[in-house]
């Protein structure tokens, strides 16, 4: 049976993180994984109780907060070397897997070796549908919420599985895209252009919180939502197929009383892309 290593990066996320273990304990009937916590300076006692509860589990402790892309490109590294798993699965630290969570993902990888990246159906706390999949157009994004396993453009960071043939090949998470927002969305297109299926699985489930993490950070991530918004698109997609987003976020930023930071997400992105000769 292959090795399939968990990773969760966690920034003071104590409470979320202990249901979270939790949940994969009791709900992951596949035999052979790994837990892995990367933990970014937490100072909410996130790192003993890690030690005390869960001492099978590797942690790693950053000495200050990484944000999501090198923080998870850390633990990739550590769990290579040490490891060296056939998969990886990216699990955010506030979420609740379901039974057999990880076994339908893994079964669904197995079909075909072209699957590179296998996106688990989410939902929000309530246990309603929440945005797990779907497709990047020219004029928005067009979401997946079916019940089929189907075979998409994108799906949600906050739970997939990778095989380690794609960190192989297109390597791992990009860190211009600090400290969050978008990141995914880039591994996963490159991952597309060099030959790999995305499928979404909605027999494999888990529950999300989200923004945990980021309501802890004084950071404004509606700026970074914009600044690595365009960075992205600029990089995959001409100035042309950007411009009707570029349109309706200023109609946003001005109805939202946001303008200033749509403009200033703009400006520095353009500043990053720039400077890293994207």
């Amino acid at each position: 049976m292959k090795l399939c290593c968990i990773i969760i990066l966690n920034y003071n996320g104590k409470k979320y993180l202990k249901n979270c273990l939790d949940s994969i304990k009791k709900n992951t009937f596949y035999k052979n994984y790994k837990v892995i916590v990367v933990d970014n300076n937490s100072t909410d006692g996130s790192k003993k109780m890690i030690k005390t509860k869960y001492p099978k589990i590797d942690l790693i402790k950053n000495l200050k907060n990484e944000g999501f892309a090198k923080g998870n490109n850390i633990c990739f590294k550590y769990t290579i070397k040490k490891y060296n798993p056939s998969y990886f699965y990216l699990l955010n630290n506030d979420t609740l897997v379901k039974k057999n969570w990880l076994s339908e993902a893994i079964r669904t990888a197995e079909k075909n070796e072209l699957v590179g990246i296998v996106g688990s159906k989410q939902l929000n706390f309530e246990g309603e549908p929440s945005i797990s999949a779907g497709w990047i157009k020219m004029f928005g994004v067009k979401y997946y919420y079916g019940n089929e396993e189907k075979e998409v453009g994108w799906v949600s960071g906050a739970g997939l599985l990778i095989k380690k043939e794609v960190i192989e090949k297109i390597g791992l998470l990009d860190e211009i895209y600090m400290p969050a927002y978008y990141e995914e969305t880039d591994f996963e297109k490159r991952a597309l252009y060099s030959g790999f299926k995305i499928i979404h699985c909605p027999t494999s489930i888990f529950m999300h919180k989200g923004g945990v993490t980021t309501s802890k950070l004084k950071t404004n991530f509606n700026q970074i939502h914009y600044q690595n918004r365009i960075i992205y698109f600029l990089r995959y997609h001409s100035l042309f197929y950007f411009f009707p987003r570029i349109v309706l976020d200023i109609i946003r930023g001005i109805k939202n009383k946001q303008l200033k930071e749509v403009l200033k997400g703009y400006r520095s992105g353009l500043k990053k892309r720039k400077l890293c000769n994207y």
